[in-house]
């Protein structure tokens, strides 16, 4: 890439690790990484950092995890570096960010755009059972996935998976993308295109909701709900909720086997917990 060329990095969960892992394999690692801020989780509320910033820690990389994006003190010291790439950071990054870096912001976004903008496109691909998808670096604009295109691959899946393997599955073919069109890009040999807007399609930011398994849906959708959600559920007895935690799609059934029951351990999974 040359020594004028410094990177920065935003990202913030465990997509994001996948990604810096395959690309620091393959001899690409940022200068300096953006996340977001220690945050508390579970029912104890334990502070918790981002997995991005142990892997952070873990490789000796700077990282910064700045609350505010435009306050002066923080845009100063992002201001000297020419090329952003995000993946999955969770927050916009308006024109005050855009305009720092030379070379621009690129992102990565695990679907064919204009398909699929938004939040959830490789759940969202599961759900609909599209197999016929694939994964888009862009460059960045103020709106939401929208940015020309500067690589594309299509990818067809034959078989739906666990969400986090497809994650780590498009994390990785992205990081080898954009490790191998890199060079070119900073060399202004690749042809940016622009995304056909009348064509795009969007999709949202999934809740506990969706992830319910209701007896009404048919069996390959039970499936695809429990592959999509680490938490899909169903109702039983008296309104309990059980996390479906093992299944299998045998014989076109989905067959539960192993739960959660609300407030206790994991069990085998018994018939008479429905309802």
């Amino acid at each position: 890439m040359g020594k004028k060329v410094r990177t920065i990095f935003f990202g913030t969960p465990k997509i994001s690790v996948y990604f810096l892992e395959k690309a620091k394999s393959l001899g690409f690692s940022p200068d300096l990484i953006i996340t977001n801020p220690d945050k508390f989780s579970g029912r104890k509320k334990i502070l918790t950092p981002p997995p991005v910033k142990l892997w952070a820690e873990e490789n000796k990389i700077p990282y910064l995890q700045p609350q505010n994006l435009y306050e002066e003190s923080f845009l100063n010291k992002i201001k000297n570096y020419n090329l952003f790439f995000v993946f999955a950071y969770n927050k916009i990054l308006k024109k005050e960010i855009l305009e720092i870096p030379n070379f621009g912001i690129l992102n990565l976004h695990p679907s064919l755009l204009p398909k699929y903008r938004g939040p959830s496109p490789i759940i969202s691909a599961l759900l609909g059972d599209e197999k016929n998808t694939g994964l888009s670096i862009i460059r960045l604009d103020e709106k939401m996935d929208s940015g020309p295109i500067v690589f594309q691959k299509k990818i067809k899946i034959e078989n739906w998976q666990k969400n986090n393997i497809l994650e780590k599955f498009f994390a990785e073919n992205g990081a080898e993308a954009f490790v191998k069109m890199l060079p070119d890009f900073l060399e202004g040999k690749i042809k940016e295109k622009k995304q056909e807007n009348e064509n795009a399609t969007y999709c949202k930011k999934f809740e506990k909701k969706d992830m319910e398994i209701f007896s009404s849906d048919d069996e390959y959708l039970k499936w695809r709900k429990f592959l999509a959600f680490s938490k899909s559920f169903f109702m039983g007895e008296v309104e309990k909720r059980f996390v479906v935690t093992d299944a299998e799609f045998s014989d076109n059934k989905f067959l539960i086997k192993k739960v959660i029951p609300e407030g206790k351990k994991e069990t085998d999974f018994k018939k008479d917990f429905l309802k």
